[in-house]
C-alpha cells in the first residue's frame, strides 16, 4: 500500500504556484510631463593636461606646474577655490608597433581641470588663459543654470498638474468621479541643452563665437488614481 504523504503535500503546493506574485494595481493609470526652458548662465569648463616623456617623476612636475598656473589664473579672476577641480595625475605607458608588436615607447601623463564658471562672460578668458598656461585642450565645456533646482521642482509641479488634468478628463469620459492617487512613481531629472554650439575642443582661440541656445529641463510623473462612483454624463 503506497502511503498518501506525497499526493497530499503535491495537491498542498498548488495554491502557492499558480499564486500571482503581486496583485496588479487598478485604476485610472496617466502619465504627466512638465517642461521648463532657460537660457544658461554658467558653465563647467574641464581642461586637459597631457605630457610626453620618458620620466614619470619630470612628467608628474610639469602638470603639476601647469595646474598650479591654470589655478592661480582662475583664483586670480575671482573664481572661488570651491570651483576649482584638479584630478590626480595619470601615468601610463605609451605604446607603438615594432615588427608587428606592440612595445613601450615612453610614457604619458594626464590630468584634468574642472572650472567652475558663474559668468559665462568669462567663459572665453578661462579656456584662453588655461591654453596658454599649457592645457592641451578643452575636453568638455557643460552649460547649466544656477537656479536649475528650483527650475526642477516647477517642472515636478507641472508634471503632478497634467497628471491630475489628464486623469480627470479619462474619468469624465468614461462617465466615473476620479478617485484618490493610489500610486504615484516620479522618473529622474531629464536636462538636456538645446540649440547649443560647443566651442571645438585643442581649438587655439575659442572666442565668443557661441551660442548659448536654451536648457530644457524635464520631469514625468507616472501616477494612478481610484475609479470612483459613476457619474450622469
Amino acid at each position: 500500500m503506497r502511503r498518501p504523504f506525497p499526493l497530499l503535500l503535491f495537491v498542498g503546493l498548488i495554491p502557492w504556484i499558480s499564486a500571482p506574485a503581486a496583485a496588479e494595481l487598478t485604476g485610472i493609470h496617466v502619465t504627466g510631463s512638465g517642461e521648463l526652458r532657460a537660457v544658461p548662465d554658467m558653465a563647467r569648463v574641464t581642461l586637459e593636461v597631457r605630457q610626453e616623456g620618458e620620466d614619470a617623476a619630470a612628467l608628474k612636475s610639469q602638470l603639476d606646474d601647469v595646474t598650479a598656473s591654470i589655478l592661480k589664473m582662475a583664483r586670480e579672476m575671482g573664481i572661488d577655490k570651491r570651483h576649482l577641480t584638479a584630478a590626480a595625475v595619470s601615468i601610463h605607458p605609451r605604446y607603438r608597433r615594432h615588427d608587428g608588436e606592440a612595445e613601450v615607447d615612453g610614457l604619458v601623463a594626464s590630468r584634468t581641470i574642472e572650472v567652475l564658471v558663474e559668468d559665462l562672460a568669462d567663459m572665453s578668458a578661462v579656456i584662453n588663459g588655461g591654453l596658454q598656461r599649457g592645457a592641451n585642450g578643452v575636453s568638455g565645456v557643460q552649460l547649466d543654470l544656477s537656479n536649475r533646482d528650483q527650475l526642477e521642482r516647477e517642472a515636478l509641479d507641472l508634471a503632478i498638474d497634467d497628471a491630475r488634468g489628464e486623469a480627470a478628463r479619462v474619468a469624465r469620459r468614461f462617465g466615473v468621479a476620479l478617485g484618490q492617487v493610489v500610486d504615484v512613481s516620479v522618473d529622474q531629472h531629464q536636462v538636456r541643452p538645446l540649440m547649443m554650439e560647443a566651442m571645438a575642443a585643442r581649438a587655439e582661440d575659442p572666442g565668443p563665437d557661441y551660442s548659448a541656445g536654451e536648457i530644457s529641463i524635464r520631469r514625468n510623473v507616472q501616477s494612478t488614481f481610484a475609479i470612483g462612483e459613476p457619474t450622469s454624463r
